[in-house]
């Protein structure tokens, strides 16, 4: 039986790859190419790539990057669907991205029994768009400060943070914060408001990442944007030995 390069990259390295990663990079495949001893020349390792996704073998996770997982992530938008029409009726210009922690639910160790909406929006609309919620019965607090947070915040019925909107976040479609948005947003906020343990937070995030396919690489480029700690966060994510894109 002939083995060819194409099949050596299939079986020798791409499969070899998904059963150490949810996720792995270009560079990920071109590392274990050498240390394989397995040598295809840059623009035949590309098509061979291409091909992989096309056939599912392998599937697209955002730019330079792939995973196994076949199904695309599902978020459920039905916890801040009532909130996104309530702006938009009464600001339909104004430009923000929500979610809650209610759409993290399903992967918690500890099911949430009370929940925080967030709303990232322009710094100087956050009081317009606080009146507003206000006025619909809604817990509001206006970007509140450490202080205001340990003295004040309580986690009741209908609770919103506004927040201003973080520079180069994800986009959604229709104002609902994208998956790769949530995730980090909600390891950042956890630590001011103490949703559930850190550690915890951190499972969350590693349930949802290997529940269903998201842009590992929009992701990640949020972190950089958020200063996350990227060493921590790709220890407990398991992306272990990530290189590349990230």
């Amino acid at each position: 039986m002939i083995i060819t390069k194409k099949s050596a990259l299939k079986n020798k390295v791409i499969e070899k790859l998904k059963r150490q990663k949810t996720y792995f990079s270009y560079e990920d495949i071109k590392v274990l190419l050498e240390k394989e001893k397995i040598e295809i020349a840059p623009s035949s390792l590309k098509s061979y790539v291409h091909k992989l996704t096309q056939n599912k073998t392998i599937f697209d996770a955002g730019k330079g990057w792939y995973t196994s997982l076949r199904k695309n992530f599902l978020l459920n938008k039905k916890p801040v669907q009532k909130i996104i029409r309530k702006i938009k009726k009464e600001l339909p210009l104004l430009e923000f991205s929500c979610w809650s922690t209610e759409q993290l639910n399903s992967f918690t160790h500890h099911l949430l029994t009370k929940f925080i909406i967030f709303v990232y929006t322009d710094a100087d609309y956050i009081r317009n768009t606080a009146e507003i919620l206000r006025e619909n019965n809604y817990n509001v607090y206006e970007n509140p400060t450490k202080k205001e947070i340990e003295k004040f915040f309580k986690i009741i019925k209908k609770t919103v943070v506004l927040l201003p909107a973080i520079n180069k976040q994800p986009q959604g479609n229709d104002n609902y914060a994208p998956i790769e948005k949530i995730l980090i947003d909600f390891l950042m906020e956890n630590r001011h408001y103490k949703i559930m343990e850190q550690s915890e937070a951190e499972s969350v995030v590693n349930n949802a990442i290997n529940s269903g396919r998201i842009n590992i690489s929009r992701f990640f480029s949020y972190i950089k944007e958020r200063k996350f700690a990227i060493p921590k966060s790709i220890n407990y994510l398991r992306l272990n030995n990530i290189g590349g894109n990230g």
